[in-house]
């Protein structure tokens, strides 16, 4: 498969994933065409995806795997658009064979991952963010260590969280949401100076949603700082 197209594909099903990373990796199992009919049907189903119309997108998806039943992009985007739909046993049945015909793809070894997490399966999950990890193709690892990040904080784990969400930002100094649960693991933690240098850093990111604004309200007041407390409560109400 040429790059551009599997960079195309796969950067799509990234982006619905929740995930940011934009890999180009070239699997030797997405071996079809790009101009071949499976292919084409898989750019349509994506194409129907991206309007919300499911029951069109599951159509053509089915109907690349027909052709070419080994194309793991197919079952990825298949496995996406039923995972979206909240059927998580089909769902699981394509990313399963996503892996299956590409087990060294990062993308789709991340995307399961977080399917996995989705469904509560935190240590399977991690074991797939762990091989992401360690594929020597990937180009943005940041991406992953900030998904196990929150797989370990839905977990409870959170020093192993910790570590991940430091990993992350080591790459990459704005990654939202290492940001986002650096304040709220350093507020849990009590250091509230470490809290408020992360809010900091997300404010010039993005607006600090409800629950971070009262972390926020919060540190402040621990600090004394009773200006910058009031400013932070002031937009709390605001979203109330």
């Amino acid at each position: 498969m040429k790059a551009v197209v599997t960079c195309m594909m796969l950067s799509f099903l990234v982006a619905c994933a929740q995930t940011n990373q934009r890999a180009e990796y070239d699997e030797p199992n997405n071996r079809s065409d790009p101009n071949s009919p499976a292919m084409l049907n898989v750019r349509m189903g994506v194409a129907y995806f991206e309007r919300q119309d499911y029951d069109l997108a599951i159509e053509k998806l089915k109907r690349a795997i027909s052709i070419d039943p080994k194309l793991a992009i197919a079952h990825s985007a298949l496995a996406l658009v039923y995972s979206t739909m909240g059927a998580g046993h089909e769902a699981a049945q394509h990313y399963k064979a996503s892996v299956k015909y590409a087990p060294n793809d990062p993308i789709i070894l991340n995307n399961y991952g977080t399917f996995l997490c989705q469904q509560g399966d935190y240590k399977k999950a991690l074991e797939y963010y762990r091989r992401t990890l360690a594929n020597p193709f990937y180009k943005t690892p940041e991406t992953v260590h900030e998904n196990a990040g929150v797989c370990l904080m839905k977990d409870n784990l959170f020093d192993e969280a910790e570590k991940h969400f430091r990993a992350a930002l080591a790459i990459n100094a704005e990654m939202n949401v290492a940001l986002y649960n650096m304040a709220i693991i350093s507020a849990g933690k009590d250091e509230p100076l470490k809290a408020r240098a992360f809010i900091q850093r997300l404010s010039r990111l993005q607006s600090l949603d409800e629950r971070l604004l009262t972390v926020a309200y919060q540190v402040e007041t621990k600090l004394g700082n009773r200006d910058e407390a009031h400013k932070y409560l002031s937009q709390l109400r605001k979203l109330q």
